[in-house]
């Protein structure tokens, strides 16, 4: 490995909030991960139970990837390994969804240049067309976001819910059947270490040659501490909060950066004052909390029985939504037909 090469690791684990690590560990930890056919872009799925009554939707953070970042140091994969296992009867769909969230490019990777709203659209879009296809648009949805994946999850269920037109209505499917979110360091209210992000692509963009460093900036200003796009977001998510059922889980043990230990995301910022939310610390580092070595792993008990929870009861709750829906389209039609006959006559 170059010095330029292990410069940029160096500098891509910072801005991730990944632990600095040896290589030697690094290495371990990639030769340990199998490889179940999962496509780095869009919805794959790692699992599906015979008639399944709920789809579990796992969405990575910055600089993540829809595999490794569920994986551990001893190459488990939890979200086949170990949760279709600890369901008990849930029959559950269980999908990985992967999407550009590079903040630094090396090699042949490319740089994330899009924006959250524009991911937030592809995911809706994405999980629409699968669902769609396998004919499961009613099936219940829940979430498991780590990091930034929260904060895209809450943008793509408000942008699901302001699609009423009747063009775009298949759309609108992902907000009204999703019952649950369990968020894992999200930064709801920012993260200072974004910050750090920033100060590290200026840094690179002095030291290494410009055709090693293709970074776009828009991913990490997001998660800036009172950023704007935050706060619209959470403006956004604050109107349609009490339709979901929601799990905050925060990171206990700081991350070790080489010269200072830090948490990348702290407790007030992953797990806010919600009504009805329920709350939890995980024993590990921000990217430790979302790998579970076995399921005596910290976090991984309590992650799981909410999921179990979630697909237990949500298959009532979301029926109940689609008829409220059906009735809500019906009157629309009805105070369509009015107006346009009204029109008529006044013509």
């Amino acid at each position: 490995m170059s010095a330029q090469e292990s410069l940029m690791r160096r500098f891509a684990g910072f801005g991730s909030g990944r632990q600095q690590e040896s290589s030697a560990s690094d290495q371990e930890t990639e030769s340990a991960t199998a490889d179940y056919g999962i496509s780095q872009y869009e919805l794959s799925e790692v699992y599906c139970a015979d008639d399944p009554q709920v789809d579990i939707v796992f969405v990575h953070g910055l600089n993540g990837h829809p595999q490794k970042t569920w994986t551990a140091k001893n190459g488990v994969f939890w979200p086949l390994q170990l949760l279709p296992q600890n369901l008990g009867d849930v029959r559950a769909r269980i999908m990985v969804y992967g999407y550009n969230a590079n903040v630094y490019a090396l090699g042949g990777k490319s740089a994330s240049s899009d924006y959250i709203h524009d991911h937030a659209q592809t995911l809706v879009t994405n999980l629409d067309s699968d669902r769609e296809i396998n004919d499961a648009t009613h099936r219940p949805i829940i979430f498991v976001a780590h990091s930034l994946g929260g904060i895209l999850v809450k943008r793509a269920l408000v942008y699901s819910a302001t699609l009423t037109n009747v063009n775009t209505l298949n759309l609108r499917s992902v907000f009204i059947s999703t019952y649950g979110i369990i968020f894992l360091g999200t930064p709801h209210m920012g993260a200072d270490s974004a910050k750090w992000g920033l100060m590290l692509q200026s840094m690179c963009r002095a030291m290494l040659p410009r055709k090693m460093l293709d970074s776009e900036p828009h991913l990490v200003t997001a998660l800036k501490t009172q950023s704007e796009t935050l706060q619209n977001i959470n403006i956004g998510f604050v109107d349609i909060m009490d339709r979901f059922h929601v799990c905050l889980f925060h990171e206990s043990e700081k991350t070790d950066f080489g010269t200072t230990q830090a948490f990348v995301v702290d407790q007030p910022s992953a797990a806010p004052t919600w009504p009805g939310a329920t709350y939890a610390g995980i024993v590990a580092t921000h990217s430790g909390m979302c790998k579970f070595e076995s399921r005596r792993s910290p976090g991984y008990t309590a992650v799981v029985a909410n999921l179990k929870r979630f697909s237990q009861d949500a298959p009532a709750k979301i029926a109940s939504n689609w008829s409220q829906e059906r009735a809500r389209q019906e009157q629309n039609r009805r105070q369509q037909a009015f107006e346009l006959l009204n029109a008529g006559e006044h013509a």
